[in-house]
């Protein structure tokens, strides 16, 4: 069944799970309240974008005072490839008062914390991933040096301690068409991280300056 609207969606749903491009639309949906008014009290609203953490506090208050539980569960992963991972949830325990909602929920994604915690989680896991490209270059940039061949030593590392999903995307996921595409989106993801971080007074300084040097070498 398709819904006429947000409101008409809202007011049908235990869950109401949305991912919108970024705050600024979440912001737009939520603005006059009609979605937390229409969905009622003890409903859950589900944000799977990713954003800004202290934003996901800002939304978990006004939907609190419609009795709304407002979760943040980032995804994570490749549409093109059509799979994409649930990162942490910011709490089952709240989706306990939801009988519909529970059951199935627990089975997909695991507990983290407080509203604005799944938002933490894809900031880190986007922030990992860029630095482990860093290392990705570094040591091929050293084998190289050395005359081994870069192909034979993905190969075996496939197979080794040493692997690593950003090493199996380089040449696959990543390639030469779209390496400078995803290195701005990379950009963009350590800046979102490093603003995020100090927003919540935590120094990003070291990781942040790894990762960007991996992006430029």
């Amino acid at each position: 069944m398709r819904a006429c609207s947000p409101a008409d969606l809202a007011v049908s749903v235990d869950v109401l799970c949305q991912c919108l491009r970024n705050d600024a639309d979440l912001h737009e949906l939520c603005a006059d309240r009609t979605i937390f008014r229409e969905l009622g009290r003890d409903r859950i609203i589900i944000n799977h974008a990713t954003g800004d953490p202290i934003e996901s506090e800002g939304f978990e208050r006004p939907a609190a005072k419609w009795s709304v539980r407002f979760l943040d569960a980032p995804v994570s992963g490749g549409a093109r490839v059509r799979k994409l991972a649930l990162l942490p949830v910011s709490s089952t325990a709240e989706l306990t008062h939801s009988r519909t909602a529970a059951p199935s929920w627990n089975a997909i994604a695991p507990a983290m914390g407080p509203a604005g915690s799944g938002q933490i989680a894809r900031l880190c896991n986007n922030a990992l991933t860029i630095s482990n490209l860093r290392n990705v270059v570094e040591v091929f940039a050293m084998a190289d040096k050395l005359g081994l061949s870069l192909a034979g030593l993905r190969e075996a590392f496939a197979h080794s301690s040493g692997g690593s999903f950003i090493l199996q995307a380089l040449g696959t996921k990543v390639t030469m068409s779209n390496a400078a595409h995803i290195a701005e989106l990379n950009r963009t993801d350590l800046r979102e991280f490093a603003q995020a971080m100090s927003r919540k007074h935590v120094d990003p300084t070291a990781l942040l300056q790894w990762g960007f040097r991996g992006q430029t070498a």
